[in-house]
């Protein structure tokens, strides 16, 4: 799944790019300049590190249905969509995702005293949900989840340790990098907003052909 990721990636270089400059950085840099104004604006006790950490969830989640569609329509040898097309699946379930990930979050967050189980379980409902958003009903959507639960199990949580392992390690990176450069709040901005076009691409293909593996012939 890993080379297939990498194939699609190459393929579609060009347009993944158009796609990142024209809703993932935006995305990114809006969640950004959100974590750093809760910060500034809410007291510790207010906990913004829980409204930041939900920012970064979503800023994940909400571009995989236009990833999605690439993938898909590749695999599957049908007409490739343009970047506005990509564009448009991403803002078409913008409100739809948003809807089923807060409560969910919510959830999750609260589940955290009881030993992170209730956690665990929300966030992968959380990751799973924009794979299957497309489906008629809300019922149908979570019946795939569901499915994909039983048969994943625990490998959904080493995909949710992949994804923080990667925002983690590249973040680093870029922190060393930039470590002894006179830098400010634009530039950190910046950098996050470049990691996560690079990174969310290939996370989504991954993740695409591996969850809807039943309706791909590779």
């Amino acid at each position: 799944m890993i080379r297939e990721s990498l194939e699609l990636y190459n393929r579609h270089l060009i347009k993944i790019l158009l796609l990142s400059v024209l809703f993932v950085i935006p995305l990114t840099l809006f969640c950004y300049v959100a974590t750093y104004y809760l910060f500034d604006q809410l007291t510790s006790e207010q906990h913004p590190n829980l409204y930041a950490l939900f920012l970064i969830v979503i800023n994940f989640v909400l571009v995989i249905p236009s990833f999605m569609k690439l993938a898909l329509t590749d695999i599957e040898d049908d007409e490739l969509p343009s970047v506005g097309q990509l564009i448009y699946e991403g803002l078409r379930y913008f409100g739809l995702i948003l809807f089923l990930t807060i409560p969910f979050y919510i959830v999750g967050v609260l589940g955290s005293a009881f030993f992170f189980i209730p956690t665990i379980l929300c966030f992968a409902i959380i990751l799973l949900i924009p794979f299957f958003v497309k489906q008629k009903t809300v019922g149908d959507v979570f019946r795939q989840v569901g499915k994909t639960l039983r048969n994943e199990n625990i490998f959904l949580l080493l995909d949710l340790l992949v994804i923080v392992s990667v925002q983690i390690l590249v973040w680093g990176l870029l922190m060393i990098i930039f470590a002894n450069f006179e830098n400010n709040f634009y530039v950190y901005g910046l950098a996050r907003s470049m990691m996560n076009s690079f990174i969310f691409p290939l996370l989504v293909f991954y993740f695409t052909i591996k969850y809807r593996k039943s309706e791909l012939s590779l």
